[in-house]
């Protein structure tokens, strides 16, 4: 009996990783975060935890222009609470770097956020802070899907910078890494990540 080529694996869809998302979410952060969902075995296991932790709240992805990692809105409405992740863009914009870890990010940070019920605990963006060891855990997160987004595209994704420092210095341009091209991304362009210039310190 001749032998048969085993199948090659399934491809991962996007249908099989739900996410329960409102309308209105920015597109280049949908793209990115599209994408990462298909190259980053990480996300995949954060998002599908997502419908479970808080069976009551719907998401939608929005640009966070702060000098931040990441914010929740909440806003309770009837019995849902509609909740925009904030998505840091200033590393992007400033910096060089990648959107795609820091839509990782936010999701990260919403599920925490979800599996602990602070969702039902204040609708009041203003209160809702991040302690020192959730925010290690998130760029622990995010360095392992950086790890996971260069394998896949080891062109596009090579040289990805440190997300922690470049929190760290307010995504400064000339700090950490050096200036990123002037031509700062709008919100309606293709989520292409700009190289990084060499020589950082």
């Amino acid at each position: 009996m001749p032998l048969q080529t085993p199948p090659p694996p399934a491809q991962i869809t996007l249908a099989q990783v739900e996410m329960p998302l409102l309308p209105g979410s920015d597109p280049v952060i949908l793209a990115a975060f599209h994408w990462t969902l298909l190259h980053s075995p990480s996300l995949r296991g954060v998002v599908s935890q997502l419908p479970a932790a808080d069976r009551k709240a719907r998401y939608r992805l929005v640009p966070d222009l702060d000098s931040n990692y990441g914010y929740l809105r909440i806003q309770a409405t009837g019995d849902l609470y509609h909740i925009d992740i904030g998505v840091s863009f200033l590393g992007w914009s400033r910096c060089g770097d990648a959107l795609e870890p820091w839509v990782a990010t936010a999701l990260f940070l919403a599920l925490q956020t979800a599996r602990h019920g602070k969702v039902r605990e204040t609708g009041n963006p203003q209160a809702l802070r991040f302690i020192r060891e959730t925010q290690a855990e998130a760029f622990a997160f995010q360095a392992k899907v950086r790890e996971e987004l260069a394998a896949a595209d080891p062109v596009r994704m090579k040289d990805l910078p440190d997300g922690e420092l470049l929190y760290k210095h307010a995504f400064k341009p000339g700090v950490y890494p050096p200036a990123a091209s002037k031509d700062i991304p709008r919100f309606s362009q293709t989520p292409t990540r700009r190289p990084l210039l060499h020589g950082a310190p």
